[in-house]
């Protein structure tokens, strides 16, 4: 085969190409819940990151770089939603659902700012934060880890298997050993399903926590839970989602489920909840919902030692929202507005949007998931043109 210059590779590497560049990695990170690219919110990233790559100086004389200065003005980049929806022909809602994305990935940030511009003041001016240690980490290979995963693989295996060479998982070096069902079926349950894997990182000693507290309060005398590389990745986002990173929160979620009799096998087919069970969305959300309660064990989420703390509810500066938590409160039930409604703090208005700002990413994503037409609706019955809702996430950083 030839791999000799054409004509036409000629003139493409003769071309001074710049401007976005969108790195493969993306593709296998940046995805849709259907499990497929998130095409729109690569395209969006790649045009924030071009602004945040610097402009190269260089020495009149020598051509030789000298220094490095950014493209934008600020300290953050100041991008509005007009802006790339003439660049890129989007639609206002494609753009803002793609950053909720990007947002809930920790990619980025949006920052709403009051600025002076010619004298005048401007308020809820949008700017861009990056997050780089994400960025980077969807971005490059990371070669070394899996030489650490490789390293560590073929030592378990060789460990178990007395000198017989395997091929680890994930490792593809092309050659012509043979690989029995037998040993292979042997060492992915030795490597791969123990809590003492070595291939599973350090990163996770919250995670295994969570399933100590678990297993000290539910499975007492018996064969302590699997430590699996799934579970703990499970786990992890389940705890920065929906319990903001607290293995207290965690703890009181597994009190409310310890004081449910139906969870504790006592329902008429004595079936009892497993962690596997309480860690799946559903069936958490309908747990802290109270679903499962006794009737005397229903205000348990009103308690001190819960979840949801109750100290008094301080209302907000703008009383059409004020009215509309009301309504809320009367349509959606006592517990329901507790649970969502309740913690949601006023941020201001844009045009036609409503700036709201939720404590957990959780509670913002389950918000924008089932209740956004009720609260929208609620807004149509009053004089505010309320046509969208933005919800931002309390004391937001890098991961």
């Amino acid at each position: 085969m030839s791999y000799d210059i054409t004509n036409e590779v000629k003139a493409i590497g003769s071309l001074n190409l710049e401007g976005n560049i969108i790195p493969i990695e993306w593709f296998n990170h940046i995805k849709l819940s259907n499990n497929k690219p998130d095409l729109i919110s690569i395209f969006l990233l790649s045009d924030i990151i071009y602004w945040y790559r610097p402009t190269t100086i260089r020495d009149e004389i020598s051509g030789k770089i000298v220094g490095y200065r950014k493209k934008f003005k600020s300290d953050l980049l100041q991008k509005g939603y007009k802006d790339l929806e003439n660049l890129f022909g989007l639609s206002r809602n494609q753009i803002k659902d793609s950053f909720q994305r990007l947002e809930k990935l920790s990619l980025i940030k949006r920052v709403f700012r009051n600025i002076m511009s010619q004298g005048s003041a401007i308020s809820n001016v949008m700017f861009i934060q990056i997050f780089t240690k994400n960025i980077t980490r969807i971005t490059e290979k990371n070669l070394g880890l899996d030489m650490e995963i490789y390293q560590q693989t073929c030592e378990e295996i060789s460990s178990h298997t007395q000198g017989n060479i395997l091929t680890p998982k994930g490792i593809n070096p092309h050659t012509y050993t043979e690989t029995t069902t037998k040993i292979t079926t042997k060492n992915s349950l030795s490597t791969s399903f123990t809590s003492k894997d070595p291939t599973i990182s350090k990163e996770y000693v919250r995670e295994k926590e969570m399933i100590n507290i678990w297993d000290k309060e539910f499975r007492k005398g018996e064969r302590a839970s699997v430590h699996s590389q799934g579970r703990l990745i499970l786990l992890k986002k389940i705890i920065e989602e929906y319990f903001e990173g607290n293995l207290d929160c965690w703890k009181r979620y597994c009190l409310i489920i310890k004081k449910s009799n139906f969870l504790m096998g006592g329902g008429s087919n004595n079936w009892k909840a497993d962690l596997t069970w309480v860690t799946k969305q559903e069936n958490l959300i309908r747990v802290l919902e109270g679903y499962y309660h006794n009737k005397e064990e229903k205000n348990i989420k009103n308690k001190s030692n819960d979840i949801i703390s109750e100290e008094k509810e301080k209302p907000s500066i703008d009383p059409i929202w004020n009215g509309v938590k009301e309504r809320l409160k009367i349509n959606k039930g006592e517990d329901t507005y507790k649970s969502w409604f309740r913690k949601l703090i006023f941020k201001g208005y844009e045009e036609e949007t409503i700036l709201l700002i939720a404590p957990s990413k959780f509670i913002k994503d389950w918000i924008l998931n089932n209740f956004k037409d009720d609260i929208i609706g609620l807004y149509k019955e009053t004089a505010m043109n309320v046509k969208y809702i933005e919800l931002f996430v309390e004391n937001e950083g890098e991961v």
